[in-house]
């Protein structure tokens, strides 16, 4: 069986992965009989108010917020 890594960044329009387009892509890995594995980078970046687009000035974590979509796994993409 083919083994594929996944590099997820973030969770959510502006914010990092796009969620629709990142599990599209767990689910055709899957159909096409491959295994899959999902990292991110264990960094922080800045926060975004989707309302107004523009930075909360708070942080958030990309490997913590990747795992929404990975549903936690998930690897630091530093392993």
């Amino acid at each position: 069986m083919k083994k594929v890594a996944v590099i997820l960044s973030g969770c959510g329009f502006l914010d990092g992965a796009e969620i629709t387009e990142a599990i599209s892509t767990l689910i055709a890995i899957g159909q096409n009989g491959a295994a899959y594995e999902v990292f991110a980078p264990n960094k922080d970046v800045e926060e975004t108010n989707h309302l107004t687009q523009k930075p909360t000035g708070q942080k958030r974590n990309v490997l913590q917020e990747a795992a929404r979509i990975a549903r936690g796994e998930i690897q630091p993409l530093e392993q």
